[in-house]
């Protein structure tokens, strides 16, 4: 048998083991929290990326959409109001300035 001391020293030491095993859990349970929260984050991270580009490229596109669709309104009431196509009001400002280029060019030719 047992004396009580033997007993005090054996229950003692089973509250120690206890107390660190909970202790050893707990730093277990710590770190599988953190990798988790990490993965978590990693994963929220990469989804943002993801949304982000999807956003960026519908802006883009509904800018471009939008940009055609003013111009083409913005052209519809100046020849509405004024008879003037900006079409082709740009088609004739190319044509004068290759004109230009090509009386530069023989203004030049005659000087020498």
């Amino acid at each position: 048998m047992k004396t009580v001391t033997e007993t005090g020293e054996s229950a003692l030491k089973q509250v120690v083991w206890a107390g660190l095993g909970a202790y050893s859990k707990g730093i277990e349970q710590v770190g599988m929290a953190q990798h988790l929260v990490t993965k978590r984050f990693t994963s929220l991270v990469e989804q943002g990326q993801h949304v982000e580009t999807e956003t960026l490229s519908r802006v883009k596109h509904t800018k471009a959409a939008m940009l055609a669709r003013t111009e083409t309104q913005l052209n519809d009431a100046l020849r509405k109001t004024c008879g003037v196509d900006r079409n082709r009001l740009s088609s004739v400002e190319a044509k004068i300035d290759q004109l230009q280029l090509a009386v530069d060019k023989l203004v030049k030719q005659a000087a020498e």
